[in-house]
């Protein structure tokens, strides 16, 4: 069964196009996209070479642009969304480049989305310093905001990515099937930065409470079911869709959820997966592959499609605190395409 497959299930027919559904942001995703390739700290051509690597790897900004549905869907009279929030998005998406890259590197990754990493064409120093210069783009993105409530929250944020970063190198090779610290390290490495710019997007508008607290649990909810289908795909997906090598979460000793469901029956295919992890016979490719066919065999892949189908729910249920528009349409289909994306 592909992922796909999977995912789909009875919930939707077909793939929403995910051009269709930001159609209503593409013109302020255009002015995020050019704030992207300005550089708001150095201007030389060797620092231009360097952040052009990053951005030419492309992304489809998915964080700008919940932040400006979330903008548009919250704001009174319905779909503004002003220069503010223009930043909020840059920021964002700063940050989440900005934690890439440095992952790249602690990764010692040589491919992101098909396209050589910094690291990988340069240096790790100079990929660490890349990623420095993008979080101090994202801090002078967020001074702008003047709204200490939204940089505290972001501030949250970047200590979140260093704790969900150091729990995870903590227990590299660790067998465990803690869905606590799991479900923790998904809200602190992923869904913390969804949840922010979903929270301080309507926090801009002068919201009321319970539409900020909604809108954070979609982007809570929203992000971790992203995660859970980024872990997913990394056991059923090839390295040519994936862009990076398939079972690179095993190769580098990290447990997801395809994993831990099948290390939990503590049968004979859990055994063994258990001692191909144990052993780190899972960083060479024999290994991993003995290990993937396990995952996909034992129940992992459909055990993991439930969940991330329940956190899609729970995000489905915060929306209805928004009054129908074609934005909140737009956040709700969303779901949809994350359950079912391939890459």
């Amino acid at each position: 069964m592909s992922t796909q497959q999977a995912l789909t299930g009875s919930i939707i027919a077909s793939s929403p196009d995910l051009g269709l559904l930001l159609e209503p942001v593409k013109d302020e995703l255009v002015q995020v996209e050019k704030f992207l390739n300005s550089n708001l700290v150095d201007d030389s051509p060797f620092i231009e070479e360097l952040l052009g690597q990053v951005f030419r790897a492309g992304g489809k900004r998915i964080r700008p642009a919940l932040v400006l549905l979330t903008a548009k869907a919250t704001s009174n009279p319905r779909g503004h969304a002003g220069r503010l929030h223009i930043i909020l998005s840059v920021l964002t998406e700063l940050i989440h480049t900005a934690s890439l890259v440095h992952d790249d590197v602690l990764d010692s990754a040589s491919l992101r989305r098909g396209q050589e990493t910094v690291n990988r064409k340069f240096s790790d120093k100079l990929a660490v310093l890349t990623g420095d210069l993008l979080f101090a783009q994202a801090s002078v993105c967020l001074s702008r905001l003047m709204n200490p409530v939204i940089v505290g929250i972001y501030g949250q944020v970047l200590g979140d990515l260093c704790a969900g970063e150091i729990r995870q190198m903590r227990q590299q090779f660790v067998v465990s099937t803690d869905w606590n610290a799991y479900t923790q390290k998904s809200i602190w490495k992923t869904a913390s930065l969804f949840a922010a710019g979903t929270q301080s997007a309507p926090i801009l508008n002068a919201a009321g409470d319970r539409v900020v607290s909604e809108m954070k649990s979609y982007g809570i909810n929203l992000g971790v079911c992203f995660q859970i289908v980024d872990d997913l795909l990394d056991v059923t997906g090839n390295s040519h869709a994936l862009g990076k090598a398939a079972g690179s979460d095993l190769t580098q000793g990290v447990i997801t959820a395809p994993a831990m469901y099948v290390l939990e029956r503590k049968d004979g295919p859990a055994q063994r997966l258990d001692h191909l992890i144990r052993s780190r016979a899972v960083t060479g490719s024999e290994g991993v592959d003995e290990a993937l066919e396990i995952i996909r065999n034992n129940g992992g892949v459909e055990c993991t499609v439930e969940l991330a189908r329940q956190y899609a729910r729970r995000a489905r249920e915060a929306l209805t605190v928004l009054a129908p528009s074609q934005y909140r349409d737009s956040l709700d289909s969303l779901i949809d395409w994350l359950l079912i994306r391939t890459t």
